[in-house]
């Protein structure tokens, strides 16, 4: 490995050097950021935190919430257009989203529209 990185024209004791220095350093900001208690408030670094979980979990109820209603609007949408023509087993499918969209008082076509809206969360 030495051999490949003296034909590359790198020299392996100042990659070990660097190494050194830079673990050096990392290990002196570490203890620098660790032993000031001034910088930071560690109320607010903890509320901080909490509200990243808290968004990224609300992030994804939306998402679920949205698959649900997708569902629900596919279960509950208008049949095809010539819906009776149909000779295959979807025929079943369509006739029930026709029952249920000649509801009394076009109840169907409100709930449907409710559901389209994706800000609802």
């Amino acid at each position: 490995m030495a051999f490949m990185m003296q034909q590359r024209g790198e020299n392996p004791e100042f990659l070990d050097e660097l190494r050194d220095s830079l673990k050096k350093e990392g290990f002196e900001a570490y203890e620098t950021f660790i032993n000031d208690r001034t910088q930071h408030n560690s109320k607010a670094l903890i509320i901080e935190g909490y509200e990243g979980v808290l968004q990224h979990n609300r992030q994804n109820e939306k998402e679920v919430l949205n698959r649900e209603r997708f569902k629900e609007y596919e279960k509950n949408r208008p049949p095809q257009k010539n819906w009776f023509e149909m000779k295959s087993s979807g025929f079943q499918k369509e006739l029930y989203r026709n029952r249920v969209a000649l509801k009394p008082n076009n109840s169907n076509a409100v709930y449907l529209e409710t559901l389209q809206d994706k800000n609802l969360y």
